[in-house]
């Protein structure tokens, strides 16, 4: 599905932009942001390299950055460097992400609210999954739906921005395949360079979005510096019963003397235990790339991975009684397993392979493809509950204990997706008068194509969970051989976007203004009832704002923009019969910005996100079939508030603190009881603090301990506001030992220790019902020992 005519005449418009003649062009924005930078201290200089001290590296491999020169990829410095520089925090105002204008411009100057979380950062919490990586940022929730091995699960202002939740999956800007119901794509953390998330609606450069924002997942790519390292690492949980063993590698450099060609490649291997009991899992990744230089202005980038995931899956659904609320006083372990392991499995195959090419033409005008192929196959079983703790016991069920007792159900699950991402981007410097411009304008598209089927166990053949405080597993014999078949669906989607923007510079004045219109398209077939149905979502989103830059380090900032997402559904649900218009979302938002230099970065903002045409029941009650029709008149909205802090201090101490309140409301709905309700999953406060501290002289040189506290406030699962979810608090803290430091024979070598949740807190993430409620993430000892070059 193309659009020549839409796509190729914006582009021939904006390149005879670019070729205007020498009077009209400027020098380059960023090359005089970097003036304005010593005047403002928010220039493009990437953020320092993070509590180790180096350089940061923090420039994104992703869809601004192109195939632009590699940044250093660990920041690491010269060994008397980093023995004699104070610690930096890892990611500042000064920072770039591509997620933020497709562009290499500093955050600070972005009108929208980005956070950065590096490789630094991630390396020094030893974070397992992307959800963790982001446990300490504002407005982030991370596993807002408990544990899950599977996906990497975040929500972003009270929407989800991962996982299962939403297809707010981008890795190095460029959009993820969708699947079914769990066919989805999982990464691990050392494969990352930094994690970009841009909160709000980002429709204006990405087409089809939830409205909390858009979180990217930058890879690593080769470094013009030769460099690399090699970890070994071990992992406890919970009572420390259940361990696994990991050992990862990633070695990146010039591949001839020139330089012209870079490689890297990067590999892990990791199997053992988990928090659930009897619950194994295996991993094993390898990643190569390369960079070639083909011209002083052509560079290209070649990227693949494949990712093998095999084993359980830690994700369960747990009773409320006995999670939310107790039973006998009583309430289920963080390590019970209440399935059956020898039939819960899941296991997949991801394979990814992209293209990033930049040409420069000169200074003024630069030309990016970014493509991607990915492929993912999955496969899902399943025994999970099918009510909540039976309070009393029929004579049917064997055994049975009133409070302890829970009856099962069995599924499998197997899924293929594969989808083509593809994104062209024009970029030009211009001047009209005394206003600087960077332009650019860009098509992207996406396929995705794939097929799902979900099958039921024979009910008969799964027995009751007899004590759930003390889970014995009854047997899964017969369970292959006596399949149902559920829900059989394939799929198609296609998206054609263009898009323009237009960052502005006007003195101190940074004004950003964009707009993408977009073509979607999706063709859903029921495979057994080849009943098959489309949805075509055309729609128009823009977005302005506004940045400026005060000579004292101050910012203040205002911005609008706007966000749609299809709503691919059976319209045989719709009480017209039509099938539903996408939802919309718009956010206004406005804050202030302070940067000291590079060592300390303060954000503080508050935004009204409303999102309009949500389904609610028909009023009148009509049926469509056996259910009440549906009508798109619903609205919620969320109010919020939030504070973000990164800084340096003197004394090689780095501190990360963050708050946030928000207020998410059912604002119409046709079910008059859940007006006023709070939204589901959508915590009224959170807030974290992390602190690490470097010994570099004395008796302790070569120390660094520090940790964390992270508080999750009440929530509701439901949005008849039934469920209700206590807040809770969790504590982290690391020790690590850099041996380099007071012992120079064994320099480049590290231990550290890495401990969450120390009291193994338990706690209920949320519940959807009383029989799928969902418990967080307990005790986990890290121990790494860790060789660089």
């Amino acid at each position: 599905m193309s659009f020549p005519r839409r796509t190729g005449g914006l582009l021939l418009v904006v390149m005879s932009i670019g070729g205007l003649g020498g009077e009209a062009m400027a020098e380059p924005l960023g090359a005089d942001t970097a003036k304005a930078g010593e005047e403002t201290q928010a220039g493009p200089t990437p953020a320092s390299a993070g509590v180790r001290g180096g350089a940061a590296g923090s420039a994104s491999a992703g869809a601004g950055a192109g195939a632009a020169p590699p940044a250093t990829g660990n920041g690491r410095q010269a060994t008397v460097a980093a023995k004699t520089e104070v610690v930096t925090v890892t990611a500042t105002g000064l920072s770039h992400a591509s997620a933020s204008t497709k562009t290499r411009t500093p955050i600070i100057e972005s009108p929208q609210s980005i956070s950065i979380v590096n490789r630094e950062e991630i390396e020094l919490r030893a974070s397992p999954t992307i959800a963790d990586a982001l446990a300490y940022t504002a407005g982030v929730q991370s596993e807002p739906s408990g544990i899950d091995s599977r996906v990497d699960e975040v929500s972003v202002r009270g929407f989800g921005a991962g996982g299962f939740s939403s297809n707010n999956n981008f890795v190095d800007g460029l959009r993820l395949p969708s699947g079914g119901q769990w066919t989805r794509t999982s990464f691990d953390p050392f494969a990352l360079q930094q994690i970009e998330v841009l909160k709000g609606p980002s429709g204006a450069l990405y087409g089809q979005t939830a409205p909390g924002g858009v979180v990217n997942l930058a890879t690593k790519r080769p470094t013009e510096k030769s460099e690399g390292e090699f970890f070994l690492q071990s992992a406890g949980f919970t009572g420390m019963d259940n361990w696994q063993g990991q050992a990862s590698g990633d070695v990146s450099g010039k591949l001839n003397h020139q330089g012209t060609v870079l490689g890297r490649v990067v590999a892990l291997a990791r199997y053992g235990g988990t928090q659930v009991d009897d619950v194994m899992l295996g991993r094993y990744y390898v990643s190569p790339s390369l960079t070639w230089k083909i011209t002083p202005h052509t560079t290209w980038t070649l990227l693949a991975q494949y990712q093998r995931d095999q084993g359980g899956s830690t994700f369960q659904f747990l009773p409320a009684t006995g999670t939310l609320y107790s039973s006998k006083g009583r309430h289920i372990a963080n390590n019970a397993n209440i399935g059956e392991p020898d039939w819960d499995t899941f296991d997949r195959n991801q394979a990814l392979a992209g293209s990033f090419l930049e040409h420069k033409f000169s200074k003024y005008l630069t030309v990016r493809n970014n493509t991607r192929y990915t492929y993912i196959d999955t496969l899902y079983r399943a025994t999970v509950l099918s009510g909540d703790t039976l309070k009393a016991c029929p004579p049917s069920v064997a055994g049975c204990v009133a409070g302890e007792t829970v009856n099962r159900r069995a599924v499998e699950g197997r899924g293929r997706s594969q989808g083509v991402a593809t994104d062209t981007q024009l970029e030009g410097h211009v001047t009209t008068g005394p206003v600087r411009h960077l332009l650019l304008a860009g098509t992207d598209y996406f396929y995705t194509n794939w097929e799902h089927s979900r099958d039921l166990v024979n009910a008969s053949l799964v027995l009751p969970m007899l004590n759930i405080f003390d889970p014995v597993k009854r047997g899964s014999a017969g369970y292959a051989n006596a399949l149902a078949p559920q829900v059989y669906t394939s799929t198609l989607s296609q998206q054609n976007g263009i898009y323009f923007q237009d960052q502005l510079k006007f003195n101190r004045l940074r004004v950003t203004i964009g707009g993408r219109q977009d073509w979607a398209r999706d063709e859903t077939l029921n495979i057994l009832t080849q009943k098959r149905y489309n949805t075509r979502s055309d729609a128009f989103t823009w977005r302005a704002g506004a940045v400026y830059l005060f000579d004292n380090g101050l910012a203040p900032y205002f911005s609008y923009a706007q966000s749609f997402q299809p709503q691919v559904s059976d319209p045989s649900t719709a009480l017209n019969g039509v099938p539903f218009k996408p939802t919309k979302g718009d956010q206004y938002e406005a804050g202030l910005r302070y940067q000291y230099g590079k060592s300390i970065y303060v954000t503080f903002g508050g935004y009204q996100i409303t999102q309009t045409n949500m389904t609610t029941p028909d009023p009148n009650g009509t049926l469509c079939g056996t259910t009440t029709c549906l009508v798109q008149t619903g609205k919620g909205r969320v109010r919020g508030l939030e504070l973000e802090g990164r800084a340096t201090l003197p004394w090689d101490m780095a501190v990360i603190f963050t708050g946030t309140r928000s207020d998410a409301r059912v604002t119409q709905s046709n079910t008059a009881s859940q007006v006023g309700n709070y939204l589901p999953q959508a915590p009224k406060w959170m807030a974290s603090l992390f602190v690490d501290q470097r010994f570099r002289h004395g008796f302790f040189a070569g120390l660094g301990v520090g940790g964390g506290v992270r508080y999750t406030g009440h929530s509701y699962g439901d949005t008849n506001n039934t469920l209700s979810i206590p807040g809770y608090t969790v504590f982290d803290s690391f020790l690590r030992y850099d041996f380099g430091v007071a012992h120079p024979r064994y320099d480049h070598l590290s231990f550290s220790v890495n401990l969450r949740n120390i009291a193994n807190k338990r706690f209920v993430s949320t519940c959807t019902a009383v029989s799928a409620c969902y418990y967080g993430q307990g005790r986990s000892l890290t121990a790494r020992l860790e060789y660089r070059w």
